[in-house]
């Protein structure tokens, strides 16, 4: 039986047996507030102010809670649903985030420190004065996040996305950008001492006035970025593609901008 007959063949029993093409995910129980327990629906609950350590919430639905000026621990927030929740100046260090979900949540001045975050959505957060040390954040999809003044040092983004993203006076000293994009990003005045963007797009991107030292370029695309006023110290640009001619300028022999 050719292919195309046999799909045909199929998609007529299917439909002859009434039997639904994709089985829809069991929705979650409600959740008890008082004991937050994983794979539970949390959404009428309120966690503003919670002291606590190894809470483990992983796949629970937390769109739209209150966990502003909480404190939490060793928390296992993996594949959690935290759409627009509100963390502002809460704390969740040395926590797992994978793959959770946190479009639109507002994160003023939230400490994600020593998270492991890889595959998570952040797209269109508030993260003004967010801090995000030693964490990794593979992957992380952080388009339309406004994160002005975030600290982001020491840390893994490896292949994340930050498009278009507003990162003024942005600390990202100690950190690794490989293959991540930045198009069009607004770094003006960022603090990127020894920074990695091996391979990375930052085509149209704004440095002006960014602290570079010991920052390595190299196979990275930098086409109608903007270097205007950047600060130079055996700078890496070996291998970039569209270089600048302010930065061209710069260089020596070995590739290197002073």
């Amino acid at each position: 039986m050719k292919m195309s007959a046999a799909i045909f063949v199929v998609t007529a029993v299917i439909s002859f047996l009434n039997i639904p093409h994709s089985v829809s995910a069991k929705p979650l129980s409600k959740g008890d507030c008082a004991d937050p327990r994983p794979l539970t629906d949390l959404r009428h609950c309120s966690f503003k102010g919670l002291k606590t350590i190894n809470l483990d919430l992983h796949g629970s639905n937390l769109s739209g809670v209150d966990f502003s000026n909480a404190t939490v621990l060793k928390c296992d927030f993996i594949g959690a649903n935290l759409r627009g929740a509100n963390l502002k100046w809460s704390g969740f260090n040395d926590c797992w985030m994978q793959r959770a979900t946190f479009s639109g949540a507002d994160l003023f001045h939230t400490n994600f420190d020593d998270v492991d975050m890889k595959g998570a959505n952040l797209r269109y957060t508030n993260m003004f004065g967010a801090r995000m040390s030693d964490v990794i954040a593979d992957s992380v999809d952080f388009r339309g996040a406004y994160m002005k003044d975030v600290i982001m040092e020491r840390s893994r983004f490896r292949r994340a996305i930050f498009d278009e993203n507003y990162m003024l006076r942005a600390v990202i000293e100690g950190s690794d950008f490989r293959w991540a994009s930045l198009q069009n990003v607004n770094l003006t005045g960022a603090s990127a001492e020894e920074v990695s963007f091996w391979g990375a797009d930052l085509r149209g991107a704004l440095l002006r006035g960014a602290t570079l030292y010991s920052t390595s370029f190299v196979g990275a695309r930098l086409g109608g970025a903007d270097f205007v006023n950047a600060h130079y110290e055996e700078t890496d640009f070996r291998g970039t593609a569209n270089l600048p001619d302010p930065v061209k300028k710069r260089l020596s022999e070995n590739w290197r901008a002073n």
